[in-house]
């Protein structure tokens, strides 16, 4: 990964430049180096990394916790959704106590004792190596294809590795044998030779809120390390840090150097008036402490927003070394006037000292109370200087733009409703993941919230919201929230279907209906669809005997009886559909589906016959700019399978605006759920 050294004023060089010599390599973190312990059991550490194809290095540093080992222990494992059969998803592990990678099917011929080794595989397109302690220790012909989702353990079987894990390395190339005996005693910097296809890097020295960073993730998918437990009902200890003993692993002290910087977009909407509403994070990774690199200036780029007078004022904060931190201080004063281009310069009394490894800086805006509904709002760092020096960030594109939306705080007409299956009451994610699901739903602002697997965490949730809520039982799969009360109605399978009419303010009404419907699993192709050679036409058959049936089922027994009552009730249907939609498994969108498409895929054509508009599909007609994948949107190689619909009809109800959530309001930091959420906010009169 190269990073542009950039000098406003004629001068340009490269950041690599800078770490040429072997004796300035730079260390991540001057703080004590930890390495992340596995107890061989339960721990489920998952970075969801999506498929590599034939040229790729994985390594490590490990330590067994005894001479013992299992039949197989995973180093860089595929975790959930990797079974497929023409991909490995143990590329790297230990089995019978031999160093060993699957799918090429080469075993290191020693056993490992329970000291510190470095361990390496690597594939160039022609063949796969297996390296021990920098030393090749078996080849065999043929490219693999690889997908690393997972540090020390394979989805929910037994190969959870017992011991300690460090410096793990994920690359899109085959490292020379002489590069990674050099590098594989010390940390990274950018003078590595192939640095710029460095895809994972995991220190672990800064774990916190059970995440650690991948120091190079880039935008949505940054693959950082979600810390989970396999039996994600229970509470045993999740993985966890201990000091690193390794001696051979050696970590230079020298004058504090910058690593990379990345900026990531904020993809939330904002609502008119809001303050301090985060728009980008610029992520700058420094090594060392001694002789701190100083941040001097900033060059802002709003030139992609619609209108900047929906914009009061610009905000720039210091904002801690890790996602979810809450500290704050202003930089360059208490406000700044949007411009298209914003060079905002530190005096030299205030300029700001980087701390030794993550540094989060973060742009927030002021908008204005008639701030144009739909308008983009936008922000880029087009580059900082860091003692003088101007660098550029680099940056993942998106395409989910944050936007102006109008809330029933702001507009009476307006009601948000938010889809979302939190994925087993939100337990998935280290100690608190029902704590970020909460935190989640009450920064969408939404008035109505449909809910799937809920699973018992419903009224911890509704605590706090303070909504109305109707759930057939206390830990049932399915709920509805609602700002305003709900008049209950009859729903015949209570795990698919939830029934009521939402009484809003102003005398009126909405119908809703909080499904979940039942998923082909004969042929699982909601997640399945990397694999090639399926047959659709089974897909088609299995939606239509399952997820079809259910849904005519609830329309006929549950919806249509309210609606035929009240011909004036305008009605919403929220649900995980777990099928697909032919609207998105087009002809044009086939390379979005490895390959697949057309599939009229049954559920989404019975919804639009029976008159049901698809309210995002409706405002963002073009599948292949905005595929708007829902399920697995944590894995890398899921990213285009929607099976989460909000739709509708009826009189006097129209869609204004909806979009996919897959990402925290905090900036950087992980999803707890499988599932994106969808949000369409609708005008009601």
């Amino acid at each position: 990964m190269k990073i542009n050294l950039l000098f406003r004023r004629g001068r340009k060089a490269y950041l690599t430049g800078i770490f040429l010599l072997a004796g300035s390599l730079t260390s991540y973190a001057q703080k004590t180096n930890q390495a992340l312990l596995l107890d061989g059991n339960d721990n489920n550490p998952c970075i969801g990394m999506g498929i590599i194809r034939k040229h790729w290095t994985v390594e490590a540093w490990i330590k067994g916790n005894d001479k013992v080992w299992k039949e197989r222990e995973a180093i860089i494992g595929g975790g959930e959704y990797a079974a497929y059969p023409n991909i490995d998803n143990l590329s790297l592990m230990i089995k019978n106590g031999h160093l060993h990678s699957k799918k090429a099917n080469i075993t290191a011929r020693d056993i490992l004792d329970s000291n510190w080794h470095h361990v390496a595989a690597t594939c160039n397109g022609v063949e796969t190596k297996l390296y021990l302690d920098g030393k090749e220790v078996g080849r065999a012909k043929g490219a693999v294809d690889i997908l690393p989702g997972a540090i020390g353990t394979n989805d929910m079987d037994s190969s959870t590795f017992g011991g300690c894990i460090d410096e793990v390395r994920i690359w899109t190339t085959a490292l020379a044998p002489a590069t990674l005996r050099r590098w594989m005693y010390q940390p990274l910097a950018p003078s590595h030779p192939d640095f710029q296809a460095l895809k994972g890097y995991y220190t672990f020295d800064d774990m916190q809120d059970d995440v650690c960073l991948n120091l190079v993730g880039k935008g949505h998918q940054a693959y950082h390390m979600r810390n989970t437990r396999k039996k994600y009902k229970e509470t045993s200890p999740l993985a966890a840090l201990v000091k690193n003993n390794n001696p051979l692993f050696v970590t230079p002290h020298p004058k504090q150097q910058l690593f990379n910087a990345v900026t990531i977009q904020s993809e939330w909407d904002a609502d008119p008036g809001s303050a301090n509403d985060a728009v980008l994070k610029l992520r700058i990774v420094a090594n060392g402490s001694k002789e701190p690199l100083k941040l001097t200036a900033l060059q802002l780029d709003l030139s992609r927003n619609t209108r900047l007078s929906d914009i009061t004022a610009v905000h720039v904060y210091a904002a801690g070394q890790t996602p979810r931190s809450n500290s704050r201080k202003e930089l360059f004063g208490t406000g700044n006037t949007p411009g298209k281009k914003m060079k905002l310069v530190l005096p030299p009394a205030d300029r700001y000292a980087l701390q030794d490894g993550v540094n989060y800086f973060l742009v927030t805006f002021d908008v204005k109370k008639n701030a144009v509904p739909g308008d983009t709002l936008y922000a880029d760092v087009a580059s900082f200087a860091l003692n003088g020096t101007a660098y550029t960030p680099e940056a993942a594109p998106t395409n989910i733009m944050k936007t102006v939306v109008p809330s029933s705080a702001t507009n009476a007409h307006m009601v948000k409703l938010l889809q979302w299956n939190i994925w087993h009451g939100g337990v998935h994610l280290g100690n608190n993941g029902p704590g970020r699901v909460k935190e989640l739903l009450l920064r969408t602002n939404a008035d109505i919230i449909s809910m799937q697997e809920a699973y018992g965490t419903q009224q911890f949730l509704n605590d706090t919201l303070g909504f109305h809520l109707q759930t057939p039982a206390p830990g049932a799969n399915l709920a509805l929230f609602s700002r305003y009360p709900l008049e209950q109605h009859a729903s015949g399978d209570n795990f698919k279907s939830n029934t009521a009419t939402v009484l809003l303010p102003g005398r009126r009404k909405v119908l809703v209906g909080n499904w979940w419907l039942r998923y082909a699993s004969k042929h699982e192709y909601t997640d399945f669809y990397p694999i090639p050679g399926l047959d659709t036409n089974d897909w088609i058959r299995e939606d239509s005997e399952l997820a079809v049936t259910d849904a005519r089922k609830n329309l006929e027994q549950n919806i249509n009886p309210v609606a035929s009552a009240d011909t004036s009730l305008p009605v919403i249907l929220a649900g995980d559909f777990n099928s697909g939609s032919h609207l998105d498994w087009t002809a044009r969108a086939a390379f979005l589906h490895y390959g697949y498409g057309p599939v009229l895929l049954p559920a989404s054509r019975f919804m639009l016959e029976r008159g049901y508009r698809d309210s995002y599909r409706e405002l963002q007609p073009n599948e292949v700019t905005h595929p708007a994948g829902t399920f697995a949107v944590i894995y890398g190689h899921l990213q285009t399978s929607r099976i989460d619909f909000i739709y509708y009809k009826g009189p006097g109800i129209k869609a204004i605006a909806s979009k996919i959530i897959r990402t925290s309001p905090e900036i950087d930091d992980v999803w707890p759920s499988d599932h994106a959420a969808v949000l369409t906010t609708f005008d009601i009169r």
